[in-house]
């Protein structure tokens, strides 16, 4: 059997494993081995398996991960998480489509803590839903709100999976971070007009609501400080120069856990939780990446990224083509599977494909999580649309089709816009200091 037809059988076994929800670490982890042993032998497979294991463990890149990930866990446990959606509601709910905005918001932050689109999904439609519904929203635009904000969180800094690109690719994690800067002011401000817009066309439904008192905004801005805060320590940093990405991970660390100190917010029981809580989910994020690089490693001795990139020779010198062709796949990929899945999967192949075309790897990671993201909530069958389903079996498919499309058509303009317009995502990584 030739090396590229193994590789691409390989390939097609990972996503039916994945598909058929056997852990993603394992999928790609079994079909590394498996696949580099038909090839190279048992025993250079083992060799090869254990320098993957040191490397990942080892590599100076992902020393940021747990940081990050400690970081918020302390946030949760510290109340910031949970104290985001109530502060926003307190301060937008009054206002036409406030509680969406108000969820928007919340989601956004949700995310940057979990850095999971179907988590903060699932924790938002429980939150966020019920109150939108008992204030008369209408369940298309609440079901809505929640599955697009879903997906923000995980371009904004800390972002675990931009983290893991920036390893796979050998990017700079720091220029990732910088270059969200212009996508995330895009998307927030086409969220709020995909909001409006129903609204004013009066295809949606939410009433207003009495305006909160002083006493209770301003309560509700001196809670919103922390996490703002938090947020402009980390961009601040970046962007000055002042810290490196590994510093601005230790310190967001160590800048969370000394509010939650100082605050009382933060109990011994709740540090250990939160020490326990990160060493699982970095524990999880390792082995993911071990079996990623394993996989990484087989297609490279099958040649199928080459491969791929010679069958996209024909329009190599038509950027454009390749960014649309790309498009299409993850919007596909995103009905099956979870965005670091998908991230994983395909990175290996399209790097080098965007590398042969002439596009900017920076810009790429931008243009792929964003494009991974909106294939989650792309109808017939978006995973965020199954996830609140399954937490809200009473909102109908129509409704959260219906719910959902404007946020879709705005996800669009956003890519439309970044492509048309690359500088919007790499000129602060260029011109940072």
């Amino acid at each position: 059997m030739s090396g590229l037809l193994l590789g691409g059988l390989g390939f097609a076994a990972a996503i039916f494993m994945i598909f058929v929800e056997i852990p993603v670490a394992v999928a790609l982890g079994l079909v590394g081995l498996a696949g580099s042993a038909l090839i190279i032998g048992t025993g250079g497979a083992m060799v090869i398996g254990a320098t993957t294991i040191w490397d990942s463990v080892t590599n100076y890149t992902l020393t940021m991960l747990p940081l990050f990930v400690l970081m918020g866990n302390l946030a949760a446990h510290c109340g910031l998480s949970g104290r985001l959606y109530q502060s926003m509601s307190i301060l937008l709910g009054h206002r036409r489509g406030g509680l969406a905005l108000a969820t928007i918001g919340a989601s956004a932050g949700f995310g940057m803590i979990s850095g999971s689109s179907l988590a903060t999904t699932a924790t938002m439609s429980r939150i966020a839903l019920p109150e939108m519904q008992a204030a008369g929203y209408s369940r298309s635009l609440s079901a809505g709100s929640v599955a697009a904000g879903g997906t923000l969180g995980i371009l904004i800094p800390p972002s675990t999976v931009l983290v893991i690109y920036a390893f796979i690719a050998e990017q700079s994690i720091r220029s990732l971070l910088l270059a969200t800067v212009g996508p995330i002011v895009i998307a927030i401000t086409l969220y709020c007009l995909a909001i409006w817009v129903p609204l004013w066309m009066g295809w949606s439904t939410a009433p207003e609501r009495p305006r909160a008192v002083g006493a209770e905004r301003r309560a509700a801005l001196k809670a919103l400080l922390p996490p703002v805060g938090i947020f402009g320590l980390i961009m601040g940093g970046l962007y000055t120069g002042l810290f490196t990405a590994n510093e601005t991970a230790a310190i967001g660390a160590a800048v969370v856990l000394a509010y939650g100190v100082l605050s009382r917010q933060l109990s011994w029981a709740g540090f250990l939780d939160a020490a326990m809580d990160t060493a699982l989910t970095c524990g999880a994020l390792y082995l993911v990446l071990i079996g990623a690089n394993l996989f990484n490693f087989f297609l490279a001795l099958s040649g199928l990224p080459f491969s791929l990139t010679g069958l996209f020779s024909g329009i190599l010198d038509q950027p454009l083509l390749v960014i649309l062709l790309m498009l299409a796949i993850y919007l596909l990929l995103g009905t099956l599977m979870d965005s670091l899945a998908m991230l994983l999967l395909t990175v290996p192949l399209f790097v080098p494909v965007a590398q042969a075309a002439g596009i900017d790897l920076i810009w790429f990671g931008i243009f792929a999580v964003m494009v991974v993201e909106m294939g989650l909530i792309t109808p017939p069958v978006g995973m965020n649309l199954f996830v609140i389903k399954t937490t809200n079996p009473e909102i109908e498919m129509l409704e959260l089709w219906r719910g959902v499309t404007p946020f879709v058509i705005s996800d669009l303009i956003r890519v439309c816009i970044i492509i048309a317009i690359p500088a919007l995502v790499t000129w602060l990584p260029l011109n940072a200091f």
